[in-house]
């Protein structure tokens, strides 16, 4: 007598991913489930004011993977050197948030004071820079602006160190 051939049970899907540092994963629905089923989306979302860099949706293939699974998604930290970032509405930036940057006292912004989240995670405009308002040569460490003013007729050298918030 032949034995049939026994056929493993085989649940299509793909297993669970860590989400990034800093970061969760927004699960469509409530799942206990260790395996999500094919077509299944994840998103990546951040803690704080940081933003996601990479994909920030995976989706499970018919082969078990997921979607871009070999580049990396990390959450990065909004900041501007010797300015300020807050975001509209606050919290993680998606779709829609605004950012709106700002300088602290004796810096000027170079760029656009505002960025738009787009639909396909991007930001409409690059950041800006807070550059030093004083036109003479200086120096920039973190907050403070150290500046060296010549006067060569006289061969005096004056130096100013001015400290900013």
């Amino acid at each position: 007598a032949r034995v049939p051939n026994k056929s493993a049970c085989f649940f299509p899907g793909c297993a669970i991913i860590r989400p990034p540092r800093y970061g969760g994963i927004r699960y469509r629905g409530l799942t206990q489930e260790q395996i999500l089923p094919v077509d299944y989306e994840i998103e990546y979302i951040c803690r704080g004011n940081r933003v996601i860099v990479g994909p920030k949706v995976r989706k499970c293939l018919p082969d078990g993977t997921w979607t871009d699974i070999m580049q990396q998604s990390r959450c990065l930290w909004i900041s501007l050197e010797n300015g300020h970032v807050t975001a509209n509405p606050p919290g993680p930036p998606v779709e829609g948030t605004t950012l709106h940057y700002s300088c602290h006292t004796g810096f000027n912004l170079e760029g656009r004071n505002t960025s738009h989240c787009t639909k396909l995670g991007k930001w409409d405009s690059p950041k800006p820079t807070c550059l030093c308002k004083f036109p003479l040569r200086l120096i920039v460490l973190k907050t403070v602006c150290i500046f060296a003013l010549v006067k060569t007729k006289q061969k005096v050298q004056k130096h100013i160190l001015v400290m900013l918030k």
